[in-house]
């Protein structure tokens, strides 16, 4: 399954998520254009890399690296990254995940 690389424009500059489809959630916070691509090649090595540039491409023109959505929201519509595997707004999703860096309790989502 793949993952997809989600991008968040915040007051302290853009971040990065890595987007597990397996769980339906980040399996990274927030992180700069460097971190990521340092976590980046830490997870997938140099072989990995050969492909960044052309999935950070989508993810400036739309917001995700993902070939069948439209818009990062549309990844995001249907999530398990709230507490109990809870589905999150986009704006919680940003709080817990970007801004408090997966800090505190997470949040409970608005659906099931």
């Amino acid at each position: 399954m793949p993952n997809y690389i989600l991008k968040f424009d915040t007051e302290a500059g853009p971040r990065y998520l890595d987007w597990s489809t397996v769980v339906d959630a980040p399996i990274t916070c927030g992180l700069t254009l460097d971190e990521f691509k340092s976590y980046y090649k830490e997870q997938f090595g140099i072989q990995g890399m050969q492909d960044l540039e052309q999935r950070l491409a989508r993810v400036d023109k739309k917001g995700t690296s993902s070939h069948i959505h439209k818009t990062r929201d549309d990844v995001l519509s249907h999530n398990r990254a709230g507490k109990h595997s809870t589905c999150l707004t986009v704006e919680q999703i940003v709080d817990f995940y970007v801004v408090r860096m997966g800090e505190g309790e997470q949040p409970k989502g608005t659906k099931p």
